[in-house]
């Protein structure tokens, strides 16, 4: 039996969100800051978020010209443009909720580079103009140049720049984030699983299982904001498909005289690499192997890196003789078969939050918005 003071002050809240990630503690962060009388709960079955969060590439993108190009030809131009001005607001709050935090945020540009020549480049004017309303000028431009200037491979025949993308630290936001909730008076708890909940009449009973003990926790209105594994914990025919995909990541050891300079995209944003001081981070390759990489294990895979590696040899870095693998890892994002996030109750007292489709850092915040504006 829990002593009185434990279900006053441990066992009872307003609002739990399931899931430490940018999602979760973004969600949080709006609840805490719109209604301070809330007891508001966060729950992080690890340490950290070991989602996509802290595992991503630290893109703060809006997306390349070849992946907006493909999200004209899947949902139409009106929704495409949506989709873009979504991301833009996204980081923008992010932006504005951070300017006290050093999340080392960088507005360095983007660059996509293409090996031959892809329809998208045939389409330069069309998304220009689509995205002009958002950005009040030019969005995308050709920039071959950049090639040499960035000691990238002769092999590149077209790269396509952007002044409108950013990079940032991802380890630094989500500790931002995190120290910004418990200023706010969130309640913060790691190593905390929920296995199951079980909704009643007022509220949600959630079992969270800990290193010691299971407990039982209510509150009035749940969160599920644990993405790609929400199906794990939310059994409900309202639910739309949730796609899980690993993103695998290798980073180099320091290099001498690198030339990169902000982010860069390849083959339709299925890779992606950046600068990182003086290594160099590079991640993808999931379509070598879509429905394999349709996984939550953190594993990597020999096709994949090994991919990764010759891309980083031959390409991005093909007069360096030095590169050595410091770090090889995976995280776990979710997407949704509209390329659209999905935020909705799926019950009476709990919401689900996911679907960013590998755009976390820009779509979170909006994200969190809209759950924040649900749970009134």
């Amino acid at each position: 039996m829990r002593s009185f003071w434990e279900q006053e002050s441990w066992l009872s809240f307003d609002v739990a969100i399931v899931g430490g990630g940018i999602i979760g503690i973004s969600t949080a962060i709006e609840c805490a800051t719109r209604h301070p009388e809330w007891r508001v709960l966060l729950l992080e079955r690890s340490l950290l978020p070991t989602g996509a969060s802290t595992r991503n590439a630290g893109f703060a993108c809006v997306g390349s010209v070849s992946e907006i190009a493909s999200d004209i030809d899947l949902m139409g131009a009106e929704a495409a443009y949506v989709m873009v001005q979504q991301r833009l607001q996204g980081l923008t709050l992010l932006r504005e909720r951070c300017k006290h935090y050093d999340i080392g945020y960088r507005e360095d540009g983007g660059s996509e580079i293409f090996l031959e020549d892809h329809q998208s480049l045939q389409r330069l004017e069309e998304v220009n103009q689509l995205l002009y309303p958002i950005f009040g000028s030019d969005v995308f431009s050709q920039r071959n140049d950049l090639i040499k200037a960035h000691n990238m491979s002769k092999n590149i025949r077209t790269l396509i720049h952007t002044p409108f993308e950013s990079t940032l630290h991802s380890g630094k936001l989500i500790a931002s984030l995190w120290a910004m909730a418990t200023k706010l008076g969130v309640h913060i708890r790691t190593g905390a699983e929920v296995v199951s909940t079980d909704e009643g009449n007022s509220s949600v009973e959630l079992l969270v299982r800990t290193a010691h003990q299971d407990v039982a926790i209510k509150a009035g209105k749940v969160v599920i904001a644990t993405n790609a594994m929400i199906p794990s914990l939310v059994k409900n025919a309202l639910l739309p498909e949730i796609l899980p995909g690993r993103g695998q990541v290798i980073i180099t050891k320091p290099l001498t005289n690198l030339a990169l300079h902000g982010s860069y995209h390849f083959d339709e944003g299925y890779y992606y690499f950046r600068a990182l001081g003086d290594r160099v981070l590079l991640g993808g390759g999931r379509n070598l192997d879509i429905e394999g990489e349709r996984t939550p294990l953190h594993t990597t895979t020999e096709l994949i890196q090994t991919a990764l590696e010759i891309m980083l040899r031959t390409v991005i870095l093909p007069t360096h003789t030095d590169i050595e693998i410091d770090l090889r890892w995976a995280g776990t994002m979710a997407f949704t078969t509209t390329k659209q996030p999905y935020v909705a109750f799926v019950s009476t007292h709990t919401l689900v939050a996911f679907g960013c489709n590998g755009m976390g850092i820009a779509l979170s915040s909006t994200v969190a918005r809209d759950c924040a504006n649900l749970l009134v």
